[in-house]
């Protein structure tokens, strides 16, 4: 068999692999918002659909300009749009017809970050299975419940689609062509998709500086590399959103920045900050060797170590945005792990690498060296393991489990308040539980004359439901 052929079937059995990690994130997330999931809104839906997209749109007064206008820091245009198709095509509001769209979306995002590390890494069969099984595993829904069950959350897995096409095209060695004007396309796109994308050029232009390093000069292939990144920098500091009632949640030191910067690279460690020390070290090891000359990046690593770079600011990024806001103090708030789970994989494919580069240097017998770094690599892998179960089994416990016994806890507080317009009936409710901190948001959209027979189905029993509504009751065995 010619090396053609090879390839050929290597790339096709990374195909099979993706597809199978976007069934198995698929299911899990369809099985948790089957369990747990309602077609009340949360929070913010009520003010940006109910209050402002929705009424507007249906009297014609939402111009096309207002698709870009900010929600908070971030400019979420992807959000608004799908949310309006959906809401045009149903007919009526449906946060779970959302939450099943937003199953979809954040599979693909696990599956196309699967293809491209399989891809790009070329490690055959018996390096191709490890890698989907990480994958789907990180990407199993419990520990990103709150993005899994909030239908308004359909930004955070925009964002993470597009800002990964943008790592993987713009992180090509000397990109030209195509991949250069489709990853400025996708790195453009993220940018209005939520705030998290303005870092994919900070992650680009580390990676680029360490190409320079490593190599000891500046080279013209550094040069195409780093315009396009600089290119989307000042698109995301000319599309930046301050808000001024946010600037209290701002860190206040920089040793509050940093514990909650090292609760944030620990996670799902994150209960114990000095945890990023450990979980971190096999992404560190890599680039430490790369800046001193002693290695050389192996196929597919420029393309993890950007994943595990714009984890790490991310993680900056929050520590300064929210460090005062007693958030983190007990650990990472749930919305913020489908952009941390990219750092344990990363670090976890760069353990195994350094495993393998240890054998292959202690040659056909291992050699004590290889030993040492199986063992390590286990050691560490399992502490990896203990948080995630750890995490996973305090979130079953305390918010799923709970959840499922009484799925329809925030149905009847929401139907409660829409009978009698009193607020009482939310007092010493649990915050989760009650769809907004302001009654006068929830009251505002149900009595909007504007949205009269749209409402979510729970709200409007009396009238039959949207196409989309019934046809997402029946993939969930709701019907």
């Amino acid at each position: 068999m010619n090396y053609g052929d090879t390839k050929t079937r290597r790339e096709r059995g990374g195909a099979w692999l993706a597809a199978v990690v976007f069934l198995v994130v698929l299911a899990a997330q369809l099985a948790l918002v089957a369990v747990a999931g309602t077609d009340i809104p949360w929070a913010d839906a009520w003010d940006v659909e109910g209050r402002g997209l929705y009424p507007a749109w249906r009297d014609g007064t939402w111009r096309a300009v207002d698709f870009f206008r900010t929600h908070n820091e971030h400019r979420i245009f992807w959000t608004k749009a799908l949310d309006v198709g959906l809401f045009s095509v149903n007919g009526q509001w449906d946060p779970l017809v959302q939450l099943v769209v937003g199953a979809g979306l954040r599979a693909l995002a696990a599956a196309g970050l699967a293809a491209m590390v399989l891809r790009a890494s070329g490690v055959g069969a018996k390096g191709n299975t490890p890698i989907a099984v990480g994958v789907a595993l990180a990407f199993l829904p419990q520990l990103a419940w709150h993005n899994a069950l909030w239908g308004f959350q359909s930004q955070v897995y925009f964002s993470l689609g597009f800002s990964i096409l943008a790592l993987r095209w713009l992180g090509v060695e000397g990109v030209a062509g195509w991949q250069r004007w489709a990853g400025l396309a996708a790195g453009g796109a993220g940018l209005l998709a939520m705030g998290g994308a303005a870092l994919v050029p900070v992650a680009l232009i580390g990676l680029v500086g360490l190409r320079a390093v490593e190599r000891r000069r500046w080279s013209a292939a550094r040069s195409r590399e780093v315009w396009p990144a600089v290119g989307l920098l000042v698109a995301a500091w000319a599309l930046r959103a301050e808000v001024r009632e946010h600037a209290a949640l701002q860190a206040q030191s920089a040793g509050q920045w940093g514990e909650t910067f090292l609760r944030a690279l620990a996670w799902p460690q994150a209960w114990q900050p000095w945890a990023a020390l450990v979980l971190n070290a096999p992404l560190a090891w890599i680039v430490v060797a790369r800046v001193r000359g002693k290695r050389r990046a192996s196929a597919g690593e420029d393309f993890v170590v950007l994943c595990g770079g714009w984890a790490v600011s991310m993680a900056a990024a929050m520590a300064w945005s929210r460090g005062a806001s007693g958030e983190f103090a007990g650990a990472v708030p749930s919305r913020y792990a489908d952009f941390l789970v990219l750092l344990p994989v990363a670090n976890a494919w760069c353990a195994v690498v350094l495993v393998r580069e240890a054998r292959a240097e202690g040659g056909a017998g291992g050699g004590s060296g290889a030993r040492v770094a199986s063992v390590v690599c286990a050691a560490w892998g399992l502490f990896l393991l203990i948080g995630w179960a750890g995490l996973s089994s305090e979130t079953m416990q305390r918010i799923i489990l709970p959840r499922m016994r009484d799925r329809e806890a925030p149905v009847q507080l929401a139907v409660a308040f829409q009978r009698s317009g009193d607020p009482a009936v939310w007092a010493g409710q649990p915050r989760l539980l009650v769809p907004h901190a302001n009654p006068e948001s929830v009251r505002a959209v149900l009595e909007d004359t504007r949205m009269r027979g749209v409402l979510p189905p729970s709200l409007q029993p009396e009238r039959p439901m949207g196409p989309l509504s019934r046809a997402v009751r029946w993939v969930l065995g709701r019907e």
